[in-house]
């Protein structure tokens, strides 16, 4: 796919997206962070789903200019052949505008992570979603090459942050020095999660077990147990908890009140 073909296809699959997004309305939870997004992605999906709400997420790693509208329109890459391409913007014009998309919004939850990987990368993703609830995973240095520093990087999220309404809601981690320092942006609700003590969740008394961890959720005096090993899984699980305890409607009810606010 040559340069001035592709920004064609990112140009037109950014509109076919907002307008999807515009026609359906659904509830966006902005998953982000330059590590351990895939973990709390899907930890936040099982958290809705045991609810039986209708959640969808990221098509593989469809999460940034061109793959997070394919995620959001449900369609498949093109890769490399000009004719899979056509054929997909084609496809993303008929969904976005057929009559049988219903008239009303769909009661859904898109949980999308979005990645940067150059300057400014956010202020074009949120171009094409604005998130109701955000999560924010850490701030480690990705791609020098494009990069000065760490806190160049903070800038993308603080973008992030600062996009949030209101009646929002930012998951920050507590154990991460810059992440925290985002949190005088936000004009919403934020709950925080970590290993460090003064999280508003913090995973206490880990314990490795043969098959996964076991620990307890400070605050909430209950014992998790989760079959993996590695601190992104405690994070996952901490998250997880979180979304259970902050979505607690059922899905038809969360919606209406959303759409009176």
């Amino acid at each position: 796919m040559t340069d001035i073909f592709k920004r064609v296809v990112q140009f037109k699959l950014k509109w076919f997206a907002k307008i999807y997004l515009w026609r359906i309305k659904p509830y966006v939870i902005v998953v982000a962070g330059t590590v351990g997004r895939h973990w709390i992605k899907e930890a936040v999906k099982e958290s809705l789903t045991e609810k039986n709400f209708s959640v969808r997420t990221n098509k593989k790693n469809f999460n940034a200019e061109i793959g997070l509208p394919l995620s959001i329109l449900d369609l498949p890459s093109g890769e490399g052949s000009f004719s899979n391409w056509i054929k997909i913007l084609w496809l993303a014009m008929r969904k976005v505008f057929s009559p049988k998309l219903k008239s009303k919004p769909f009661d859904e939850f898109l949980v999308l992570e979005m990645a940067i990987d150059r300057p400014a990368n956010m202020n074009y993703l949120l171009s094409i979603v604005k998130p109701g609830t955000v999560v924010l995973t850490a701030v480690t240095m990705i791609y020098r090459e494009n990069f000065e520093d760490l806190d160049e990087i903070a800038l993308e999220y603080r973008r992030l942050i600062k996009a949030l309404p209101r009646n929002g809601l930012a998951i920050l981690n507590f154990d991460d020095e810059r992440i925290m320092g985002l949190a005088r942006r936000a004009n919403c609700r934020i709950i925080t999660f970590g290993l460090k003590e003064g999280a508003d969740f913090t995973a206490k008394n880990i314990q490795k077990i043969s098959d996964g961890q076991k620990f307890e959720i400070g605050g909430l005096r209950q014992s998790v147990k989760i079959n993996r090993f590695g601190k992104h899984h405690l994070y996952a699980a901490l998250v997880k908890e979180i979304i259970r305890n902050n979505f607690k409607e059922h899905q038809k009810e969360f919606f209406s009140k959303l759409r009176i606010l």
